[in-house]
């Protein structure tokens, strides 16, 4: 009856064992100098030789015409070994036996000592599988074995076994098969078989193994059922590979754009019945080549090339830069990552080609740099000061000054120009203004007409203190007027700062709901405190209305309140300032006198009140 390849030219000694010099040898040294352990873990990719090596001990420490530290493979033990008839070698298959009653019985059958062997060689595969109940019944029997039996424990998967059990084995790591160890070998084999095996096919095939010797001749096994002499192209026809030329057809489509072209021939190739997966997989080591050929001493590094494909990839190399190469291969690699959880791998590697072709991502993002805001050259910089700061009710005297006319007048900036975002806020102290130098009037051009002195003296005072008024604070004597500038524009004279900031005169900010909406993108925060608010706009600022709650946390952030400046200036196209929103009849509320602050006024007025007491009485107040 035939048998595989990868079975029939299992290694039966150490001699055979392909890529793994070092834990051979000190397995031969072990067993030549008696030095056995009682417990041993094997752990590596597949196809690496761990099972082999472990049936391979096995054989050696109990043949009895041992050949130095190999096996004979001709005594009764060691065929008994192989073909599985000896029962002191006993063979665990941990993912299908991975219960607790199984190592229970594993246990029990330690106590008997062997019957036709030295040693009772105890070999789990897959130990990793093992349940924890599993672990912790097999710990006991692993810390203080008798002295006939051996544990060799075999996994993929090193980091779920417990620390327990790592502590106890003397733990040996199998190192992937070089690609020319496994070529060496194909060739081998395949000499020995009569199956006509070319050298570039050998090659494939090491590479396609991915350092497993046994995927290697499982491959090669495929090919020879074909007839004939087994070829590059019979191997890439039949492991589902593609051809060298597909690759640089894709990537030169990639170079040039031509996101069509490289949609048709992805689908070119899945009609000829290529695996996606596999294609992504060796377009990410074509694009790795085409980094390693451009940069000066990684042509030795590219990996399973002929010379000829060498020098194709030197060539290609000089027009594809190390960033494009590197981004070809993070896309491709994260395409990758998602075919493996179930989504549709001609969909990820259509999208992860068409994202390589598109010229903008290729470039690195530059942030839009803002044009600078127009200054006026005669309004003179102040000092930026904290938004939102907390501001007394002032009291404003009937005819305000010049001076006060010139600081709260509003000052419309001319067409085409932002208002100043380094103005003193109305809500700052009036110390702050005393310090400050005084402004220079602009010049007459720019400047709107102010009111003459007359006139403000019969406008009447303010029946409440305006929201941007500042603390009360000593005046200064007064000046006397400025001549009249004439006009620029038609427009009418601005009305005095303290009749244009009241808030009955104020007209609510059209564009506001247009600035919420916007903020619910910048900050989550403040668009859920500011969407049920109202805005209202004097010509220079915005007064919000809130609640008490979040204006008293207006004044205190003021990172919040510069991001509502720059979304009003993103909105609108110029930048305010802002402040808090007052009502009148809250003002009105708090100034209401008290019940015992009225009789008490009457009282002083000649008026006779008493209160009546029920236990006491009237009294006289």
């Amino acid at each position: 009856m035939y048998r595989a390849l990868y079975r029939k030219w299992r290694p039966k000694t150490f001699s055979d064992v392909v890529g793994q010099v070092g834990i051979t040898a000190a397995l031969q040294n072990q067993i030549i100098h008696g030095k056995i352990g009682h417990a041993y873990l094997f752990t590596g990719t597949r196809g690496t030789g761990k099972t082999s090596c472990a049936k391979i001990f096995a054989k050696a420490v109990n043949c009895p015409h041992r050949n130095g530290a190999d096996p004979c493979c001709e005594c009764d033990i060691c065929k008994g070994i192989d073909n599985g008839s000896i029962m002191d070698v006993v063979e665990i298959d941990a993912a299908s036996n991975n219960g607790v009653d199984n190592i229970r019985d594993l246990r029990d059958e330690t106590a008997y000592t062997p019957s036709q062997c030295t040693y009772k060689v105890y070999i789990i595969d897959e130990v990793h599988m093992l349940s924890t109940a599993a672990f912790n019944a097999l710990l006991k029997i692993m810390e203080e074995p008798p002295a006939h039996v051996i544990f060799i424990l075999a996994t993929t998967e090193i980091h779920k076994v417990p620390a327990t059990i790592l502590s106890r084995c003397q733990r040996y790591d199998f190192m992937r098969i070089k690609p020319q160890d496994i070529e060496a070998r194909l060739l081998y084999v395949a000499g020995q078989e009569g199956i006509q095996l070319a050298k570039d096919a050998a090659e494939l095939i090491s590479r396609l193994a991915d350092g497993a010797m046994r995927d290697a001749l499982s491959i090669l096994d495929t090919c020879a059922g074909v007839g004939g002499e087994v070829t590059q192209q019979l191997v890439r026809r039949m492991a589902g590979v593609t051809d060298k030329g597909y690759l640089f057809d894709i990537s030169d489509a990639v170079l040039r754009a031509d996101a069509a072209g490289v949609l048709a021939l992805v689908a070119q190739l899945r009609e000829k019945s290529v695996d996606v997966k596999r294609l992504c997989d060796e377009l990410i080591l074509h694009y790795r080549n085409l980094l390693l050929a451009g940069v000066p001493g990684g042509q030795e590094l590219l990996m399973g090339t002929s010379a000829e494909e060498q020098a194709r990839y030197e060539q290609a190399a000089r027009s594809v830069s190390p960033q494009a190469a590197v981004r070809a291969v993070k896309v491709l690699s994260d395409a990758l990552d998602k075919m493996g959880k179930g989504t549709d791998a001609r969909i990820e590697l259509e999208l992860a080609l068409f994202n390589l072709c598109q010229p903008q991502e290729m470039r690195a993002a530059q942030p839009a740099t803002p044009a600078p805001r127009p200054q006026p050259a005669s309004v003179p910089q102040q000092e930026a000061v904290r938004p939102f700061t907390a501001a007394a009710t002032p009291i404003i005297p009937a005819v305000p000054t010049q001076a006060m006319a010139e600081t709260q007048a509003p000052v419309q900036a001319p067409a085409g120009q932002k208002a100043g975002a380094e103005d003193t806020p109305p809500w700052e102290g009036a110390a702050s203004k005393e310090a400050a130098p005084s402004a220079v009037p602009p010049p007459a051009q720019a400047q709107k007409p102010m009111p003459e002195p007359e006139q403000l003296a019969e406008q009447e005072p303010p029946a409440e203190a305006p929201l941007h008024a500042p603390e009360q604070a000593p005046l200064s004597e007064p000046s006397p007027s400025p001549e009249k500038a004439a006009p620029v524009s038609q427009a009418p004279a601005a009305k005095p700062a303290a009749r244009a900031g009241a808030p009955g005169e104020l007209a609510p900010f059209a564009q506001w709901p247009q600035i919420v909406a916007a903020m619910q993108e910048k900050d989550q925060l403040l668009y859920a405190n500011m969407k049920d608010t109202k805005a209202y706009f004097d010509g220079r600022r915005v007064w919000i209305d809130g609640t008490e709650l979040f204006l008293e946390f207006m004044r205190r952030n003021e990172y919040s309140s510069g991001l509502i400046k720059d979304v009003i200036e993103q909105v609108s196209g110029k930048r305010y300032l802002i402040g808090p929103y007052q009502k009148a009849g809250k003002k009105a509320a708090a100034a209401a006198p008290t019940a015992q602050q009225t009789l008490e006024a009457l009282a002083q007025l000649g008026v006779q009140v008493e209160y009546e007491d029920e236990q006491k009485g009237k009294k006289p107040l």
